[in-house]
């Protein structure tokens, strides 16, 4: 009787230390003769993958809701970006894309870079700019300071600070 009792103990010892462990935890985990991961995730999206806290869209919670996200800071609408870059479709094309992008950002921290892949070619946009007329006046500085000699402006979804 005591072995059996035991052994109902320890069995449920180990379930309730296997249950305390969550899903990112277990992948975490270091196993012999095994490779790593390493988990780079918001604390929000962490409670949500192991179950500690519910997305519930009936409650109409929107992720600018939730606790560690900006509210009211930027929202999305249609304005004007500045195309710096457009090329091909191979790996050199998206490098040249990215530092297109990286020179812009070093000479003016206040723009935000996008490089993308609208098949079939890279390309890399800067700014987020509500109309055409404040695209035009950075396109001037941009070409001023001999970033964007053949640059255009797009139509884009952009996000306005608010």
């Amino acid at each position: 009787m005591k072995k059996l009792l035991s052994l109902t103990l320890i069995f449920l010892l180990c379930a309730i230390t296997m249950s305390a462990q969550n899903f990112t935890d277990h992948l975490k985990s270091k196993v012999a003769g095994q490779g790593t991961v390493t988990v780079h995730q918001d604390s929000i999206i962490d409670d949500m993958v192991n179950g500690k806290k519910q997305y519930s869209p009936e409650k109409k919670e929107s992720p600018k809701d939730l606790p560690g996200i900006q509210k009211g800071k930027k929202t999305r609408a249609r304005g004007y970006r500045i195309q710096v870059y457009w090329g091909g479709s191979t790996t050199a094309d998206e490098t040249n894309a990215r530092r297109a992008g990286a020179r812009v950002t070093t000479v003016f921290p206040e723009l935000q870079a996008y490089t993308n892949f609208g098949s079939p070619n890279w390309h890399c946009r800067v700014g987020d700019f509500a109309t055409r007329e404040e695209a035009v006046e950075y396109l001037d500085k941009l070409r001023d300071a001999r970033l964007a000699q053949g640059a255009i402006i797009v139509k884009s979804e952009v996000f306005i600070y608010q």
